[in-house]
């Protein structure tokens, strides 16, 4: 995962990563016993936290996945898996060994299209910098990540 790179450099930094799951702790743990990550994550199935923090969700619409397919394509061909593009998510998910369950498809269909956010906190739990996914750009920005160049000279520029 993504995340867990990025989370050593802002360790760096002297910035703690928390992420948050939409999902129970006992499916988290299941998912991430297949991808593991070296940084607190806690677990959220009602979206209390995505709630408070302002995080959207999108309808499940065509277009909306029409553009998921675009950016599994496109990960797939990085990763240099040969598919077609109607398989790419597929592929993709298979490559770790994690079989999605009725779990996953309930919070699927509970939670819908959750759109993930970023926040840099400070210590007086105040949120300094926000980055909300597809805030900028539309369905385009569909899991667009900041860089960890953007988040640490972020990080650097609110620890001073």
């Amino acid at each position: 995962m993504l995340l867990g790179k990025t989370a050593e450099k802002l360790k760096g930094a002297g910035v703690q990563t928390l992420a948050v799951v939409a999902t129970s702790a006992e499916r988290a743990r299941l998912f991430f016993r297949f991808r593991p990550v070296r940084f607190p994550v806690g677990a959220d199935p009602d979206l209390i936290t995505h709630r408070a923090y302002g995080l959207p969700q999108m309808a499940v619409t065509p277009e909306f996945m029409q553009a998921i397919d675009a950016v599994s394509t496109d990960l797939a061909r990085e990763l240099r898996l040969k598919v077609p593009a109607e398989g790419a998510l597929a592929a993709i998910e298979r490559l770790d060994g994690y079989a999605a369950t009725e779990a996953d498809a309930a919070d699927f269909q509970r939670h819908q299209a959750q759109l993930t956010g970023q926040f840099l906190v400070d210590g007086k739990g105040i949120v300094r910098w926000t980055n909300i996914e597809c805030q900028r750009d539309g369905l385009a920005g569909i899991d667009k990540f900041p860089t960890d160049e953007e988040l640490l000279t972020v990080a650097q520029t609110l620890l001073g």
